[in-house]
């Protein structure tokens, strides 16, 4: 049963690659957009954030030894989702995602951390999990390697006068989303929790 979990969770982890590369390709082969705010590929990304919340305000409320440390997960993805909502936030006013951002990671912080030394404990727990390997390779790609690699400068070096930003795009957005699934995986890795700290 074990080896059967094993591989149910790798075809998932499979599926979900292919899902990141099939909503690039529908991005810019079917609807021809350049990736932007209301591309398929920001909406599943949403939709990941969203799901990641959700997943760990659940296991929050069913595991009571690790509810700090699933909420303040939960809150940091949920700036995270405010921060890729931002131009729904700019209908508000221009970068105010920021300040909606800001509210949710104090009321976190300020829950979590009202009992420090049982956080602390609970998120090193969570290092000895298999979800943790996941979760932190997911925000590496997501935080860092996105980033440097979707660099303009990088791209106007490599592709010089046939630059074209939706590349750049294309390589930036499919490395984040990347990094989503590997954290949806890491999340949905929890079910069923197979670590009593958990």
């Amino acid at each position: 049963m074990l080896l059967v979990n094993l591989l149910l969770r790798v075809i998932f982890l499979a599926a979900a690659v292919v899902v990141a590369v099939l909503c690039l390709h529908v991005d810019v082969n079917i609807f021809k957009n350049d990736l932007s705010e209301d591309s398929l590929t920001e909406i599943v990304q949403e939709c990941i954030l969203f799901g990641i919340v959700v997943i760990h305000l659940f296991r929050a409320r069913k595991a009571r030894i690790a509810r700090q440390r699933h909420i303040l997960i939960a809150g940091f993805f949920m700036a995270m989702l405010i921060r890729e909502l931002d131009a729904v936030f700019d209908l508000i006013h221009h970068g105010s995602w920021l300040w909606f951002a800001l509210a949710v990671s104090l009321v976190t912080i300020a829950y979590t951390f009202r009992r420090p030394q049982r956080v602390l404990v609970q998120l090193v727990e969570y290092t000895t999990t298999p979800s943790y390997g996941l979760m932190i390779s997911g925000l590496l790609a997501i935080l860092i390697f996105s980033r440097l690699f979707g660099m303009s400068m990088l791209w106007h070096s490599i592709l010089q006068d046939g630059y074209v930003r939706v590349v750049k795009n294309m390589v930036e957005e499919g490395c984040e989303l990347f990094g989503y699934m590997l954290c949806l995986g890491a999340s949905v890795n929890l079910f069923p929790a197979t670590h009593r700290s958990e």
